[in-house]
C-alpha cells in the first residue's frame, strides 16, 4: 500500500463518538489520506481505545489504513517518566494492541528518548516483535547521536516538530558560517542524517510557533507570513494550511505531514496541499516571511 504524505493524527478523538471517528477517518480515505498517527498517552488510552471500537466495529477500514501509534512515555498517575527498557516498551506495545483490538500495528515509534536507552534492549526488544507485532519501526523526538546508537536496528522514521513556525532542522544549514543566531544553533545535522540514511521525517504540530505557543496563522504575530499565505492561498486555489503543509512536502521526498484536525472541512482544505506546487523563490520567500534570515 503506497503511503499518503499527509498523515491523520487522531490525538482529540476523546469527545468524538465512534460514528463521528468513522466518518473522519472514511472521509480522510476518500481523499487518499491512509496514513493515521496515535499514542497509548492520547486523553490516557482513550484514544486508541474509541479506534479500536471503531475498527471492532468496521473490520474492512483496517485493510485501508496504515496505523501507526507510539509508547515509551509512563504517565504514572501524573508523575511522567520516560522509559525505553525492554519489558517497559514490551508492556506498553501489548497494551496499545489490546486497546486497539489488533494483532499487529504497521509503525510502532518510541515517543520520546530515556537518557537510560540500552541499545542492546531495544535491539532485543525490535527482533522478538518485527514482524510480528509491528511492521515497522521509528522514534520519536530523538537525535542524530542516538539514532546512530541504534544504527543496528531498521529505524524508518523520526518525528519532529517541525513547520513554518518551528524550523530548527533546517535553520543552521540555511545560515551557518553567518553571525545569525540561527547559524550558530546547534541542530546536530539530524536533518541530512535522516535524508541520507532514508529515515522518514513526520512533521508534527506543522502550524504551531515554539512549542505549543500558538498558531502561525496569528497575523498580528506573524503579518508578513500571513500577507504572504494570503496571496499564495488565492493564487493557487487552496487553503492557507495547505500552502503551509506544501512548503514542508517540497523540502524533502522523505517528509510527511502529521494534521491533527478532527475536522472534515479542514481535513479537505488540507488534502489540497497534495494538490499544487509552489516554485522555489515562494518557498524561500516563505521561509524568510516566517521570521528567519536568509543570509
Amino acid at each position: 500500500m503506497i503511503e499518503s504524505k499527509i498523515i491523520l493524527g487522531l490525538m482529540r478523538v476523546q469527545n468524538k463518538t465512534c460514528s463521528e471517528i468513522e466518518k473522519l477517518i472514511t472521509e480522510a480515505l476518500n481523499l487518499g489520506i491512509n496514513f493515521f498517527d496515535i499514542s497509548d498517552i492520547y486523553c490516557n488510552g482513550e484514544a486508541e481505545k474509541k479506534l479500536g471500537e471503531v475498527l471492532k466495529n468496521n473490520p474492512t477500514l483496517r485493510k485501508r489504513m496504515i496505523i501507526q501509534t507510539k509508547g515509551g512515555i509512563n504517565l504514572n498517575n501524573g508523575n511522567t517518566y520516560y522509559d525505553n527498557s525492554y519489558q517497559y516498551l514490551n508492556k506498553a506495545l501489548n497494551n496499545s494492541l489490546n486497546r486497539l483490538n489488533l494483532d499487529y500495528i504497521d509503525y510502532y515509534l518510541i515517543h520520546r528518548p530515556d537518557i537510560f536507552i540500552d541499545k542492546e534492549e531495544i535491539l532485543k526488544f525490535y527482533n522478538e516483535n518485527i514482524n510480528s507485532k509491528f511492521l515497522n519501526f521509528g522514534v520519536s523526538n530523538f537525535s542524530k547521536e542516538i539514532l546512530k546508537y541504534l544504527k543496528d536496528i531498521d529505524i524508518k522514521v523520526n518525528q519532529l516538530q517541525f513547520g513554518l513556525g518551528h524550523q530548527n532542522l533546517i535553520n543552521r544549514e540555511i545560515n551557518l558560517n553567518t553571525n545569525n543566531k540561527e547559524g550558530l544553533e546547534s541542530d546536530d545535522g539530524l536533518f541530512f542524517y535522516m535524508k541520507r540514511n532514508n529515515i522518514s521525517l513526520q512533521c508534527w504540530s506543522p502550524f504551531q510557533y515554539g512549542m505549543f505557543e500558538g498558531s502561525i496563522f496569528n497575523k498580528e504575530k506573524f503579518p508578513e507570513l500571513n500577507d504572504l499565505l494570503d496571496k499564495l492561498s488565492l493564487k493557487y486555489g487552496v487553503s492557507v494550511n495547505a500552502i503551509a503543509i506544501r512548503y514542508l512536502l517540497m523540502i524533502s521526498d522523505n517528509i510527511k505531514v502529521i494534521i491533527g484536525t478532527t475536522n472534515i472541512d479542514h481535513l479537505k482544505d488540507s488534502s489540497k496541499a497534495l494538490s499544487i506546487s509552489l516554485t522555489k523563490e515562494e518557498w524561500y520567500s516563505l521561509y524568510k516571511a516566517s521570521k528567519n534570515p536568509l543570509p
